[in-house]
């Protein structure tokens, strides 16, 4: 058996390597130590066992989050499906009866930048906007798609995905949403957009999620701390704080994923911000919730985190802008719902999700 982790989004060291049994270990952020994202893939005899063992699983971000997590696996990088998995003694383990010669293994179903690429040139094809706002640290474009009218005076929606670069949901979700946006004949984005122009960010850490990084930038930094001081070492940041000081923004959405929990939860401002504001910000809650069986009410725990932390984008664009503001935090864990059964949130779940923030969206903006 042979393993590799050399492409896009890849992660994983090879400590050991018997036959078809392996000892691995996730490589920490560039120039930080986070780390819990991986993917990789394994080449050898089809029909054969594998078994994987992550000796360093114990130290990750979140080694809290491994009970009841499992694996995906996909023989075509399209169709992915869990294996089960256990955490013993600090140790991800995880066995596969390979069907196919190739398999490939990962965290997460892994965004690509080569799916991003084909996106934004449909969009493109389209007759929407593209615009590069800046670069990143390493100079790859931090790009965006505008939805309607520029000119017109009309609310202005940010939706930013992916600051954390190991958290794929997040883009996948955008990538939904951009798509029904694309729709003419959808009735809820047309309505939307006219009453809003929508700039969309689909990966606003592409250093980090091409490096195969769990949180952080090619610099280290963890953009979703730096809000607030962005520097030299955070340009993504800078480029869209820019552009949405030069257009206004009136709602805000910041899509992240969750290692621990199995089910959708939001994160709203923790700061003061209007009582029309904040009645908004739970309106926006309840709509998703309606159309999302997977929401549930965020953590307790979450609301010490998030209070007053203005290096947060949910909180530094709320307190300075006034605006409602929200971060949806999407499942790395197998969840279901009573429509789409088992594992209902993998890529096209993450898509429907997207799709219904523009649903949701549409009912709480009213033309003005």
């Amino acid at each position: 058996m042979q393993i590799t982790s050399d492409f896009d989004t890849g992660n994983i060291i090879v400590e050991n390597l018997d036959g078809t049994t392996a000892q691995l270990a996730i490589r920490p952020d560039t120039n930080n130590t986070f780390y819990q994202w991986f993917y990789f893939r394994a080449s050898g005899d089809a029909g054969e066992s594998r078994r994987f063992t992550i000796t360093n699983a114990g130290g990750a971000s979140y080694p809290f989050a491994w009970p009841e997590y499992d694996v995906l696996a996909s023989y075509d990088e399209t169709h992915w499906f869990r294996l089960p998995t256990r955490y013993e003694d600090g140790q991800l383990i995880f066995e596969h009866q390979a069907t196919q010669a190739t398999a490939s293994y990962a965290f997460f179903v892994p965004y690509t930048a080569a799916q991003r690429e084909s996106l934004l040139k449909t969009c493109e094809a389209a007759g929407i906007t593209r615009r590069t706002l800046g670069h990143s640290y390493q100079q790859r474009p931090i790009e965006a798609v505008v939805f309607g009218d520029e000119s017109r005076p009309v609310k202005k929606v940010w939706v930013i995905a992916r600051q954390h670069a190991g958290e794929p949901m997040a883009e996948y979700a955008a990538d939904g949403l951009i798509r029904v946006l694309l729709a003419t004949e959808d009735t809820s984005a047309q309505s939307l957009l006219q009453k809003a122009t929508v700039y969309v960010v689909p990966n606003i850490n592409p250093d980090g999620s091409t490096l195969g990084n769990l949180r952080a930038n090619a610099a280290g930094v963890d953009l979703n701390r730096a809000w607030d001081n962005p520097t030299e070492e955070c340009p993504e940041i800078s480029a869209v704080l820019n552009a949405i000081e030069e257009t206004g923004v009136d709602f805000f959405i910041d899509l992240h994923g969750d290692e621990h929990r199995p089910y959708i939860w939001i994160v709203p401002p923790g700061v003061e911000i209007s009582p029309e504001a904040r009645r908004l910000v739970d309106y926006f809650e309840i709509e998703l919730a309606k159309r999302n069986p997977e929401v549930q009410p965020p953590p307790v725990s979450v609301a010490g985190v998030a209070a007053d932390h203005l290096g947060m984008a949910v909180n530094y664009i709320a307190a300075t802008y006034g605006c409602p503001a929200w971060t949806p935090e999407l499942p790395f864990k197998a969840t279901s719902n009573p429509q789409d059964g088992d594992d209902s949130l993998l890529a096209t779940g993450c898509m429907r999700f997207g799709r219904s923030c523009v649903e949701a969206l549409d009912t709480i903006i009213e033309v003005e």
